[in-house]
């Protein structure tokens, strides 16, 4: 018997190639740039501003910070380093890679914070910094200081420098791909756990230059817009979708700083969070991580992961940022799951069951494999 659902996802990637979603995304940001502008009323001069090259490449000789910043002022999350003096690609800069010394800040931080020279006083908490204390440094130097020590806005050669050709050649531009290669070999790339996106290249000059990315929000849209309506009503379970697995979790009640600590141990965006009687109650995402950085240690991040989110998403708001709920239950059909995951740009949605306790999880490269594996069935 045919999987309708994956032959379905099958079908739609074997007709089409890399070109047909650079297109498709290209429209599509560009349509959102219209609605955007029509909303906010922008004159001319800040609308121009906000165009954007359709490809962000980063200097090899920006710090990983002034990476991460132009990401965001992007609103992107990953781009292409390049090498101006040998005239090559290092690899893919991602702003999760700079998590871990976000983290490391703040212990920084608490550790030059939080000591006095005194016998016998207490140690100050992390939100009580904002009293001078000390030689009389501000929580916002402190902060600044900090990141100085772990060397992520710190121009090399300096010893120690955290360098984004070091951070990029971790994830290098292989393989290289065309508008013209298959869209089913840009999916088996996707598929890999830690590839989030796929240059596109061009070489008729000779040299490889990046043209374009594909990203996994980017593809999930493109599949999800081609699918024939009803075609993907069939049940997970019944589809075969494999949803149940352990799902990374955090309480409540945690710190954000320990929240991100397992992020970056495992290497996500998105973690859920569930209340004391292990109820979902919300998520992270990669926007998430955007908004820590940015927010270079300003917020308290001892306060539980909850009040942080709330906090950090309404002072690093960008119009174009959402954070909508991102959970189906069991009975979801395939066609709801990757509607929500085109919709809402995360790469994965948590299962829950009658008592919205999480009980599986699906990712965009489930969604892959599901299709390669039982697309010819």
């Amino acid at each position: 018997m045919t999987n309708k659902s994956a032959a379905t996802l099958l079908k739609v990637v074997q007709s089409h190639d890399a070109g047909d979603v650079m297109n498709f995304t290209m429209r599509k940001k560009a349509l959102d740039r219209e609605r955007n502008r029509s909303v906010s009323r922008l004159s001319v001069d800040s609308a121009q501003k906000n165009d954007r090259p359709a490809v962000i490449v980063i200097d090899s000789k920006m710090t990983p910070l002034e990476a991460s910043t132009l990401l965001w002022e992007c609103n992107v999350m990953g781009a292409p380093v390049f090498n101006a003096e040998t005239e090559t690609y290092i690899g893919m800069f991602d702003a999760r890679d700079i998590l871990s010394c976000v983290i490391a800040a703040h212990r920084e931080f608490v550790a030059m914070g939080g000591h006095h020279h005194n016998p016998g006083e207490d140690t100050h908490a992390v939100s009580d910094v904002d009293i001078h204390i000390d030689d009389h440094k501000t929580r916002r130097e402190l902060i600044a200081k900090a990141l100085q020590h772990i060397k992520i806005s710190t121009k090399p050669p300096s010893p120690g420098a955290v360098t984004v050709s070091y951070l990029a050649a971790r994830n290098p531009m292989t393989p290289f791909m065309t508008k013209d290669s298959s869209l089913l070999d840009v999916c088996k790339v996707l598929a890999c756990r830690q590839k989030h996106r796929v240059p596109i290249t061009d070489s008729s000059s000779g040299k490889n230059v990046c043209t374009g990315i594909i990203s996994q929000s980017g593809l999930v849209a493109f599949i999800a817009s081609k699918c024939p309506p009803g075609s993907l009503d069939v049940t997970m379970a019944d589809a075969g979708l494999d949803y149940k697995k352990n799902v990374v979790k955090i309480a409540g009640d945690a710190s954000a700083s320990e929240a991100f600590e397992l992020l970056d141990s495992h290497r996500l965006s998105g973690i859920a969070v569930v209340d004391e009687d292990g109820k979902l109650i919300g998520n992270t995402s990669a926007r998430d991580i955007k908004n820590a950085v940015m927010d270079a240690g300003r917020t308290n991040m001892d306060m539980d992961i909850l009040s942080y989110l709330a906090h950090v998403r309404q002072s690093q708001l960008m119009q174009n940022d959402k954070y909508p709920s991102c959970h189906v239950h069991e009975d979801a059909t395939v066609g709801h799951v990757v509607n929500l995951l085109a919709k809402t740009g995360y790469h994965r949605v948590f299962v829950v069951d009658d008592d919205m306790k999480p009980v599986g999880v699906v990712s965009f490269a489930d969604i892959i494999k599901f299709f390669i594996e039982k697309g010819g069935e």
